[in-house]
């Protein structure tokens, strides 16, 4: 009821203005005040009323306002949050791919080479959300922007691994017939020389790196984000 309490307060007050108008009208008939009085009543009556009425709207516009306000920024909290929960379900399907292969040497050379899908409508617009400023939550707004940088280094490092690994290391491992072939490690190596067989480890390992860390702190951000928007509202549902 707080919400329409100078809708309710501008009717209870015309109400009333109605009722002292009649009232002063019958006074003056029956000669209870004197005739001149009624010019000055009407007038009172008339100005009183304008004015409650256009505080009534004015209130009633804002109201409106606030309400649409308040709807536009738990939408956006919405979509911020269903990317969020996009791009962590992304991360997980390239994890569970990954996770199948525990040795740097077949994380390197047995790991088939992973495309991901364009990711680059996955983009939160923090722009916005910048009224999350408003709230004190400015720290909350650079980690979520420093989160979206992240899942993009992620999706760099599978890209720059494929790139070698299709490029490079395949047509090696074709050459010298190593596909499948249970060499020893050092023969293996110095088959491959240093630059490819190094060069192929050290990008499985930066890539595994990008993405476990991603799907950790990507999980952390959903969880602390639908935190914080529950915080500020409190009554509105977010998708989880």
């Amino acid at each position: 009821m707080k919400d329409y309490q100078p809708e309710l307060y501008g009717f209870l007050l015309a109400i009333g203005l109605l009722n002292l108008w009649y009232l002063t009208g019958v006074a003056i008939e029956e000669s209870v005040l004197p005739k001149n009085y009624d010019f000055v009543i009407k007038f009172f009556t008339v100005g009183v009323g304008g004015f409650a009425g256009a505080y009534s709207a004015f209130k009633l516009k804002s109201y409106q306002d606030r309400l649409s306000e308040e709807q536009r920024r738990v939408s956006a909290l919405n979509w911020a949050l269903f990317i969020l929960i996009r791009k962590y379900n992304a991360i997980e399907n390239m994890k569970a791919r990954m996770d199948k292969y525990e040795r740097p040497f077949d994380r390197a050379f047995s790991l088939p080479a992973m495309v991901p899908a364009p990711y680059d409508e996955l983009k939160i617009e923090v722009n916005k959300l910048s009224f999350l400023v408003d709230f004190d939550k400015a720290n909350f707004l650079m980690e979520l922007s420093l989160e979206q940088d992240r899942f993009r280094q992620a999706m760099r490092a599978i890209e720059i691994r494929n790139e070698f690994y299709v490029g490079e290391i395949q047509p090696a491992l074709s050459h010298y017939a190593l596909n499948g072939c249970p060499l020893p490690l050092v023969e293996f190596q110095e088959k491959l020389g240093e630059r490819l067989f190094e060069g192929a480890i050290n990008g499985a390992e930066n890539m595994y790196e990008h993405v476990y860390k991603t799907s950790d702190t990507l999980d952390k951000m959903i969880q602390s984000f639908r935190e914080v928007a529950k915080e500020l509202y409190p009554g509105k549902k977010f998708v989880g």
